[in-house]
């Protein structure tokens, strides 16, 4: 469930119309975090109300919140509090180009967050662009930046795809799975 205010015991303030974006997985320099820095550095410098939350831990922990003194490390979570955070997150940003699945962009989007991920690697199939969530070009600052700022500062497409999000994960099953696995062999 959502709480606007679940962030403030990580040193957020609340209530001044801020989009929360969220990263969940592990902080580490093949996982393209430059990119989601550059990406939010750019959005701060044009104005626009967003705060980044960083939730995880890795060998580039320290750098990575020493390059974002104005982002807030929430260090590892888990249970309620993981789904207390995606509930509570505006959008979800994940730019890595080397996952092969990611179970992250599944949890974001059942919490009905929309996301933004990259073209390559596995969590783009578990997108459906501009429907449930944005690609956006393999670490491509621009791109990316494009992305985020497109769902910044639409607040109804930001609802719709949140939406559609919650409903794509809802909507598998394995039967469908299988089905759609089979359509795609044409054996």
């Amino acid at each position: 469930r959502r709480d606007p205010a679940f962030f403030e015991k990580f040193g957020a303030q609340n209530g001044n119309g801020e989009v929360r974006l969220l990263y969940v997985g592990r902080i580490s320099r093949e996982k393209d975090l430059d990119v989601l820095a550059d990406a939010y550095r750019r959005l701060r410098d044009e104005g626009l109300p967003v705060q980044l939350f960083v939730v995880g831990h890795g060998p580039y922990s320290e750098a990575f919140a020493e390059s974002l003194p104005e982002a807030f490390f929430t260090g590892y979570l888990r249970g309620n509090e993981l789904a207390m955070a995606y509930a509570s997150a505006d959008i979800f940003v994940f730019p890595s180009t080397t996952d092969t699945f990611g179970n992250v962009i599944i949890e974001a989007q059942a919490s009905g967050v929309p996301v933004v991920v990259s073209d390559s690697g596995g969590p783009k199939e578990l997108v459906e662009d501009k429907a449930n969530g944005l690609i956006t070009k393999s670490r491509d600052v621009d791109d990316f930046t494009r992305a985020i700022r497109a769902l910044v500062t639409d607040p109804a497409l930001r609802e719709r795809m949140g939406i559609s999000a919650r409903k794509s994960v809802t909507d598998r099953s394995w039967p469908r799975a299988f089905r759609k696995f089979w359509a795609m062999t044409d054996v």
